[in-house]
């Protein structure tokens, strides 16, 4: 293969002390990913601005979202809404840019649970674990199925799901 190709320019990921959590500064193929490995993103910190746009995105202004007086009558702060967690999650995904040259299609969003509520403020880390993979019955694709989880800045699980995704071979 020609110098600077795709093939050239691969590492191999490195692994973290914590949990053997890989990193890499390529995208990922099929042939890349084994079950088991565990990925770690860079932190986001959630703002008034995510909320906000959020809100105006989806149409949903339920008051545990938009009012602060109501949520400080309650106890609390304001909600962010639970599936822009989600939304989270997708692009801490691909600010890491594992998959940026490989991904053809989310397949599935399963098992997806709300464990912690998220605010403004909070600081949220993704971690996707390979929990299964296959390659499709035409032979030129893969299906990987991962595991994620959104941790805050106290350590503790946000959310947690499950997603599969096509993707591309490396050959």
């Amino acid at each position: 293969m020609a110098e600077g190709t795709r093939d050239d320019q691969r590492t191999t990921p490195m692994r973290s002390p914590e949990r053997n959590v890989i990193s890499t500064d390529h995208s990922l193929y099929y042939e890349d990913l084994a079950v088991g490995q565990v990925y770690r993103s860079s932190s986001r910190t959630l703002s008034e601005a995510d909320l906000t746009m959020f809100s105006m995105l989806s149409g949903d202004w339920n008051q545990v979202h938009s009012d602060v007086e109501y949520s400080r009558a309650d106890g609390g702060q304001r909600l962010l809404h639970g599936v822009l967690g989600i939304a989270v999650v997708t692009g801490l995904m691909d600010k890491a840019g594992w998959f940026t040259s490989s991904a053809i299609a989310m397949t599935n969003l399963d098992d997806w649970n709300f464990l912690q509520p998220l605010h403004i403020g909070d600081t949220v880390t993704m971690e996707m674990e390979i929990v299964g993979r296959r390659v499709v019955s035409a032979g030129d694709k893969g299906i990987v199925s991962r595991e994620f989880t959104l941790i805050d800045q106290h350590g503790e699980i946000a959310q947690r799901g499950r997603s599969g995704m096509l993707i591309k071979l490396a050959a």
